[in-house]
């Protein structure tokens, strides 16, 4: 299914020409009845020579009205250019024709209108003035048809063009991220709320469930409907009408967008391309205000250079956009800037990324990475963006790709492939930062051996507070440098592992009276600080004892032999064969100990992710069963 967008000055035929076309008048409005004039967009169908099946969206020529107009030509696939053969190339033609070429819409039919006004020779002069005119545009090679939509001369031609324009215009697009601009709300007696659009990015379904954005209102189709035929479903390329339920017409105006997925962001400030047209009358000021158009939302946006000197006429950069309202949208849209007054098109170009901060001019940086956005391919751009801003998350990366998580996944598992990247613990970072990592890793833990080398290694948490690595990541990179044989991990500690704590006899002895002074003490032992006094021992042989494991500080001052510890683990995992949850006053009460001890038992087992808070109980976790 495609789309054909009008374009041309007032009053040159186009909803006339349509209606020939079509059998219907895409004036709707009452108004646009009486004044036989255009105001807002219109909507009709037909089926070409070839069988295709085409729908028009027809758009005013005044003026007053481009606003309109540009909230219709955002989607289309081809352009029915319409010029008046009694009037020929007018303000508008030339306009109209600056946004079909800004939009990149190089797809369409000439339709000189009216040729039964005029003269053959009139008609010759007129059409060279319209090849004069086109010929700088992205329509300088469309063809050019005569006709009369009052004696239905040339309709027939203008049909077997449209079609020929179209067999070169590719199918839109299933990507699985729906998205349907709403150019137009209304309420439909017994149904409700009903919005149009022309659809792309995916396929959209009676009761898919959607956002409205800019707001993020989940909405839910009720039905839809195309050429005022009730269908199932909508596939990209397709003028559609959704049915809404659960939100009023008011909540869904023109400019809002229905999507699915991640197929828009909604943002403030875009990161952009500009063209500006060789007739605009000046460069655009730095914090200029000025119209800004994208599909079918117009709001005003103040310009920021991101290179060092203004774009002038005729030329092309990079600036940065801050909208006054926000904005549903996604990389790659076009869109159009117009000066507020007088009113008139200066402008336009291609929005690189949606969802951006506020960005330094004249960075060299900021400008690669810009480049690379616009003119990389997928993979290139995942692989640049992971290097760059990695360790990140596979949701975070689609988002700062925007690129949409379905196509992110694929060109992530090819980069994984290729092994360029790696994915730890939930996180995406380039094959060189990951083996930095571990190098650092490997360099902290050697570092502590050699300033203490009778302790165990450095603890996890004192070790990842030193690197700071989120604890997923750093939980991983541990896990898989102990697979590999890098790393000898025991209880909290961190080791490499030849290393080794040996104490000298004295030390041992020393040890060996610590242990006893803690083991005296029953269910209740003296503080860590008290028993090493009475022992006659110091910090060092603490940090070997809790190395060989032969000790286990549950807090700086509250430490237990391993001999009481384990009898400890063996009770708890004995009340957990009998009920589900451990409460601090439970195991208080079943090893006989006091509330501060129990506590931090407990504490220290959360900590080992051998049991999990749960309110005011533990839960026993199976990694530590």
């Amino acid at each position: 299914m495609h789309t054909i967008g009008t374009a041309g000055h007032v009053d040159h035929g186009k909803s006339t020409l349509v209606e020939a076309l079509t059998g219907i008048d895409p004036d709707r409005l009452a108004e646009e009845k009486a004044r036989g004039l255009t105001i807002d967009l219109g909507f009709a169908w037909l089926t070409l020579p070839g069988g295709r099946e085409v729908s028009i969206v027809d758009v005013p020529g005044h003026e007053r009205f481009v606003h309109n107009m540009l909230a219709g030509v955002g989607g289309i696939d081809a352009c029915l250019f319409v010029v008046a053969a009694d009037e020929g190339v007018m303000p508008q033609t030339r306009e109209h024709l600056d946004i079909i070429s800004l939009l990149g819409i190089e797809r369409g039919v000439i339709a000189l209108t009216k040729i039964d006004l005029v003269d053959d020779e009139w008609a010759e002069l007129v059409e060279q003035e319209v090849r004069e005119a086109f010929a700088p545009s992205s329509l300088a090679a469309a063809p050019l048809v005569r006709v009369s939509a009052t004696t239905g001369a040339g309709l027939d031609d203008l049909q077997l063009e449209l079609d020929r324009a179209l067999d070169a215009a590719p199918d839109r697009p299933d990507e699985g991220r729906p998205r349907l601009p709403i150019d137009r709300a209304f309420t439909m007696a017994g149904f409700g709320t009903v919005v149009t659009g022309t659809l792309s990015g995916g396929r959209l379904r009676v009761s898919d469930e959607l956002t409205l954005l800019p707001g993020g209102r989940r909405v839910r189709v009720r039905g839809l409907q195309s050429h005022r035929a009730t269908i199932e479903e909508a596939a990209p390329g397709r003028r559609v009408a959704v049915n809404l339920s659960g939100i009023s017409v008011a909540e869904a105006p023109r400019g809002q967008v229905l999507s699915a997925n991640d197929a828009v962001f909604e943002t403030r400030r875009v990161d952009a391309r500009l063209r500006l047209l060789p007739h605009a009358p000046r460069a655009l000021k730095p914090g200029e205000r000025l119209a800004w158009h994208t599909g079918t939302t117009e709001v005003v946006a103040s310009l920021r250079y991101l290179e060092s000197e203004p774009i002038p006429p005729g030329g092309e950069g990079w600036v940065q956009w801050r909208l006054s309202a926000p904005v549903a949208l996604a990389k790659g849209d076009p869109y159009i800037v117009r000066r507020l007054s007088p009113p008139m098109t200066v402008g336009g170009g291609t929005i690189v990324r949606a969802t951006t901060r506020r960005l330094t001019r004249g960075d060299a940086a900021v400008l690669r990475r810009l480049d690379l956005a616009a003119t990389a391919d997928a993979a290139e751009i995942v692989l640049a963006t992971i290097e760059a801003d990695g360790p990140i998350s596979l949701r975070d990366l689609a988002q700062r790709t925007e690129l949409g998580s379905q196509l992110v996944r694929t060109e992530v598992n090819s980069v994984r492939a290729s092994g360029r990247v790696e994915a730890i613990g939930g996180s995406l970072l380039s094959a060189a930062a990951a083996a930095n990592l571990r190098t650092q890793i490997h360099e902290a833990v050697a570092a502590h051996h050699h300033r203490q080398p009778t302790a165990g290694g450095p603890e996890r948490t004192e070790l990842r507070a030193e690197l700071k690595l989120e604890q997923a990541l750093f939980a991983a990179l541990l896990d898989q440098m102990e697979e590999n044989g890098e790393l000898a991990l025991g209880g909290s500690r961190v080791a490499l592992p030849d290393h080794r704590v040996e104490l000298s006899a004295a030390q041992e002895a020393a040890a060996a009276r610590l242990l006893r002074a803690l083991d005296a003490g029953g269910a209740t032992p003296p503080a860590l600080t008290q028993a090493a006094r009475q022992a006659g021992t110091d910090a060092t042989v603490i940090e070997a004892l809790s190395a060989q494991g032969r000790l286990v500080r549950l807090t700086p001052e509250v430490a237990l032999s391993a001999d009481r510890y384990g009898a400890w683990l063996d009770e708890l995992r004995a009340m957990f064969g009998r009920q589900t949850e451990v409460t601090v006053a439970d195991f208080r009460d079943r090893s006989k100990t006091s509330r501060k001890y129990a506590l931090a038992f407990l504490d220290y087992l959360d900590a080992q992710a051998i049991t999990r808070r749960l309110g005011d109980a533990r839960v026993l976790l199976e990694r530590g069963t």
